[in-house]
């Protein structure tokens, strides 16, 4: 499913957004969304007009958004890099993550590699679970 990026973003005037890209399965738009910009991965299809599948939050600058999704691959990569939030649930699966797992390891909700580096979000739930989870298997063998 390869990634179809446009040089000019095209306009979406029913999501009031810009569409970056495309692959087989979904449209790559991005939106003024309060302070945040978020990229939303709208399915082809009827269910395209009303909802989205996935969508990330970025900082309020379209060069970075636009860049992150020209650098995605989203055969190989489940995700595109720089987000701040992740607001929808399950995270998006690659359909060929297995070719590259390096990138595609556990992140918490803020896009953290938090099993490497951490969040940088005091509290993460991600980052408690995890260490809950550590703790209540400690000394279990």
């Amino acid at each position: 499913m390869p990634v179809q990026h446009h040089t000019t973003p095209i306009d979406d005037a029913h999501w009031e957004g810009e569409e970056l890209a495309r692959d087989d399965t979904h449209r790559y738009v991005w939106l003024w969304y309060g302070s945040n910009i978020r990229l939303i991965a709208i399915p082809h299809g009827p269910e395209g007009d009303w909802s989205f599948d996935h969508g990330w939050c970025y900082p309020r600058d379209p060069e970075l958004v636009a860049k992150a999704v020209r650098d995605w691959d989203s055969d190989t990569q489940d995700e595109p890099a720089g987000w701040h939030k992740r607001p929808t649930h399950p995270a998006r699966r690659a359909p060929r993550r297995d070719d590259n797992p390096h990138y595609n390891r556990a992140r918490c909700e803020h896009g953290s590699y938090f099993l490497d580096d951490g969040c940088r979000v005091i509290n993460c739930r991600d980052i408690q679970e995890h260490e809950e989870r550590a703790l209540s298997t400690r000394g279990t063998a």
